[in-house]
Formats: structure tokens, C-alpha cells, sequence
């Protein structure tokens, strides 16, 4: 038994045995792996990008001065937000392990 199905990705008709609702056409199919591959190669770039600038961010401190001597230095607001979201994100550089 032959079932009839749009491929979702194109929109192309396709007739076959074991056709469902979301099969890919046979173009489609072959052409999936390079496309995921792609993705992921683009994804993992633009992880490893957030990832550095949060580590720049996380590194950002401000002076502490007291009665006009420097006393030291302290992580900014912002720099605090960008350790928790390099934890959130499970970076191996904030410390979480």
C-alpha cells in the first residue's frame, strides 16, 4: 500500500510505502544531514561568541575607595549578571564546578 504526503521542506508530493505527514521528500532527506550539520557548526560559533563576551564582561571591576584611598576592587552589576548567565550556560570559566 502507497501513501501520498507533502514534503514538508519543499512542499513537493510524494508517493511511498512508508510516507507519513512529516517525511521528507527524497531531495530533502539527502539534503538534511548537511543542512543540520551546518546548523550546528552555526550555532556552536555564535555560542562560543556569547561565551567570550560574557568572560569579558564577567571580568569588568570597579573601584572601591573610602575616604579617598583606593581599598580595592569589586566585580560590577553587570559583571555579576554575566558569571550567572556563563553558569547558566554551564561555562567551565564561572567557577560552578
Amino acid at each position: 500500500m502507497s501513501y501520498y504526503m507533502i514534503c514538508p521542506s519543499c512542499g513537493k508530493g510524494t508517493i511511498g510505502r512508508y510516507a507519513t505527514d512529516d517525511s521528507l521528500c527524497g531531495e530533502c532527506s539527502d539534503n538534511s544531514s548537511t543542512t543540520d550539520k551546518l546548523s550546528v557548526e552555526k550555532l556552536q560559533e555564535q555560542l562560543n561568541t556569547a561565551k567570550k563576551a560574557l568572560t569579558e564582561i564577567a571580568s569588568t571591576r570597579q573601584e572601591i575607595w573610602r575616604g579617598g584611598t583606593l581599598v580595592g576592587l569589586e566585580a560590577t552589576e553587570d559583571a555579576k549578571i554575566a558569571f550567572d548567565a556563563l553558569a547558566a550556560i554551564g561555562d567551565e570559566r564561572s567557577g560552578d564546578e
